[in-house]
């Protein structure tokens, strides 16, 4: 079991090139808690997943996210459940590459829609959103 927050680290460490960094909430001042992210994954095997979760949104079952403004990357998922629909699963981060307009910053994130059935089609939607919010506030480039 993961909780979103647990999923979207997973999707920051990819996008940083395999250093996870530390959980926090609160980003600004009031939180003292600012140790650098640490490598948990070899940079060549975050490059290769990146370009696979690439991969799922060109080609793959989140195709529905490749709306975003900025390229992205992310992989789709279903939790199945014993006795109600599943949950719809997408994790990811944006824009991919570095490439785009020479982008540094980046934003991961995780969406679980309950009793969404597939990630594919109701949680891709909702993350290419989030996405062209970060986009229009300026929080990616």
């Amino acid at each position: 079991m993961a909780s979103p927050f647990q999923m979207a680290r997973v999707a920051a460490t990819v996008a940083s090139g395999g250093a996870m960094p530390q959980g926090r909430w609160i980003t600004d001042a009031t939180n003292t808690r600012t140790t650098e992210p640490r490598e948990v994954l070899a940079a060549d095997a975050a490059t290769l997943l990146g370009r696979f979760m690439r991969e799922a949104v060109t080609a793959g079952t989140g195709k529905r996210a490749a709306a975003a403004a900025v390229p992205m990357a992310g992989k789709t998922g279903t939790a199945e459940l014993a006795d109600a629909p599943s949950h719809a699963w997408f994790i990811g981060f944006a824009p991919y590459g570095t490439s785009h307009e020479g982008a540094t910053r980046k934003i991961a994130f995780a969406v679980l829609v309950e009793n969404g059935v597939y990630g594919g089609t109701n949680a891709t939607p909702a993350a290419a959103e989030i996405v062209n919010a970060a986009v229009k506030l300026g929080l990616v480039p």
